[in-house]
Order: structure tokens, then sequence, then C-alpha cells
């Protein structure tokens, strides 16, 4: 309701802690998610937390819950909430769900916690929300291109995303990964000998809230021009700098990559494997066989900002910018100067 609602909170850690609660333990209730993302440098910490947030509402909502709160998908100790995607199942009702950040997380739990210590009454939390949805508006991905020369009809893409949450201007996420796509190709453009394949840089559109761009994009391509995509990458953890050169290429072309690697390695660059699965942008291109390139982002610090106002410009360090940078067009380079033509890479249940 527009006045907001009031019910006793039950905390777990995350979504199969609650679906383990007895049958009616949340019924008219509000969840309280109190798992608390890990530090990483690969950003796994993220992925592993974020399942309360995209499917804890509507796994709460089919057990009777009134409401949802979680402690925010990231590693910030400042009291300022993560923003990010849920995603309602139409099987369950649609029930309202608010982060609120780490501190006010500490102390939501310490007082369930004074609960088990024998207080009398039990925990309750109001909720009240403004948010609403508002009509969907036409976006559009940017795409511009760096002709090759005798492989001028296969394209190396180099990819980011345009938008970034609401509540700030997306510095981090994904201005920096726009500057690292963009200046790569520059840096490309600029090389002799020039590229034998084209090097297409794509900022995909609406990446926060749905991917339609990355989505849109192969449909838009048709399966003859998907074809023509030798190798694709992307740049959306952040300014780096990049701790690990990975990849997901036919085997032959596994020395490509340790030639990459050969090249970047002075700037503090590990050679990683071949299982990498790139980025969300270029997921529909994965899937349907590109074969992916993978210089990961350091996103050690990352989630301290990541979807939240504090992600301004005064966070990227022009270093870890200008390293990433040369490592996204070694790449770039070199894949683009590699025999070809490139086949795909088999899709495990592809059709």
């Amino acid at each position: 309701p527009d006045e907001g609602l009031i019910a006793p909170i039950v905390m777990v850690r995350d979504v199969p802690a609650l679906q383990a609660l007895p049958e009616g333990a949340v019924r008219g209730k509000i969840v309280f998610f109190n798992g608390r993302m890990q530090r990483t440098r690969d950003g796994s910490g993220y992925g592993k937390a974020v399942r309360s947030r995209t499917e804890g509402p509507s796994v709460a909502a089919s057990l009777g819950a009134v409401g949802v709160v979680i402690r925010s998908i990231g590693t910030s100790n400042n009291r300022i909430a993560h923003t990010g995607t849920l995603s309602y199942n139409i099987s369950a009702p649609r029930i309202p769900a608010v982060a609120i950040s780490n501190p006010d997380a500490d102390n939501l739990e310490r007082q369930v916690a004074q609960l088990k210590n024998g207080a009398a009454r039990e925990v309750s939390v109001r909720l009240r929300v403004t948010a609403r949805d508002l009509p969907q508006v036409r976006s559009a991905n940017v795409i511009a291109e760096i002709p090759g020369t005798d492989l001028t009809q296969e394209i190396v893409l180099i990819g980011a995303h345009l938008d970034s949450w609401d509540p700030s201007v997306g510095a981090q996420d994904d201005g920096a990964g726009v500057a690292i796509a963009m200046a790569a190709a520059k840096l490309v453009a600029n090389m002799n000998p020039k590229p034998r394949r084209t090097i297409r840089v794509v900022l995909f559109a609406n990446e926060e809230f749905g991917l339609s761009g990355a989505n849109y994009y192969p449909g838009e391509e048709g399966d003859e021009n998907v074809a023509r995509h030798a190798f694709a990458m992307e740049a959306d953890l952040g300014d780096g700098p990049v701790w690990k050169l990975s990849a997901r290429v036919p085997p032959r072309y596994w020395p490509v990559i340790e030639q990459m690697h050969r090249v970047v390695k002075p700037l503090g660059v590990e050679l990683g494997d071949n299982t990498a699965a790139g980025g969300a942008d270029i997921g529909p291109l994965r899937r349907r066989g590109v074969p992916v390139l993978a210089p990961l982002l350091d996103a050690t610090t990352y989630f301290d900002i990541h979807h939240t106002v504090n992600d301004t410009l005064n966070q990227v360090d022009p270093n870890h910018l200008k390293q990433s940078t040369a490592v996204f067009a070694v790449a770039t380079y070199l894949a683009a100067m590699s025999d070809g033509p490139v086949e795909r890479v088999v899709v495990e249940g592809a059709r």
C-alpha cells in the first residue's frame, strides 16, 4: 500500500536457507536476507550473493511472505544501499523488496540476535516504497568500425555498455569500460601494419535492466553476419587493472592467446585458461559459438561503489585505466592479425 506495511521479520542467509524453513514460517512476515557478499578479485562473490536479490522476492512470496529486505549485494561499509535488478516470477505474488546498507543490516542483525537471547518482543520492520515501473522507451546500441585489410569481412568486437543504474553517473559501471573499449580501438587504428580484421566497438544499450541491446544485436545482425565475428570481448568490471588474460577459443588459437600474454605479462597480467565466459553483453554471441577473449579486470574494490551514488569519476584510477586499455588493445590487435578463418567454439546444449 502507499502508506507502507509493517510486519515481523524472519532472518535467513540466502534462498536455500529460506526454502529449508518449516512450512508457514514466513507467512505474513518480511524475509530479511542477511548473507554477506564476499570480496573477491574476480567478482565471483557477487554472483554467489546476488540470487537473494534476483530470485529471493518471488521465492519468499511463494511461501507467503509479504515483503523482502536484503543486505546490500556489495562490499561497501558506507550507509548507502546498493541497487540492482530483481526478477519477479509470474507464478508468485509481486511483493515489495528493498535493500539496506551493510551497516544498517548489521544493526538489524543485532536486533534479531537479541531475540535469541531472551528479548520479549519480536522485531518488526516498516516498509514504505516509492519506486514505480515507468513505460519502456526506445534506446540504441552505438556502433563504430575500423575497417580491416585482407580479412575485412571478419570482425573483432570490443563491447561495453552505455547505461548505468539510476542513483549514480556510472563512472565505473560502465563509463570506464566504454573508455577502455574506445581507447583500445583508437590505439589499434594507429598501428602499423593496419589490422587485418575489422575492429568493431559496440556500446550496448540497457545492460542493467535486461540486456536488451545485447539480445537485439545478434538478431539484428542475422546468422550470416554473426558468423563474421571472429572474436568478441568486453570491458564491464570497472577500470581494472587487468590481472589475468583468459579466453574461450578453438584449441588451435590458444597459441595466439599465449602470444598476447607474452606481450602483456610485464604489466602484471597472469595467463588464465580456455574456459572464459566473457561478459554479459557478449553472452548472446558466445552462446552462438563466437570465440571469446577475456582480459579480466580486478574487481577487488569495484563492489564498494557498484550501483551506488558513490560510482563517480573520482573513483576511476587513471593508471588502472591506462593499463587496462593497453591490454585490451594488445588483445584486439593480435586477434585482428591472426590467420583465419576462425571456426566456432562448440557450445554444449546448443542445437
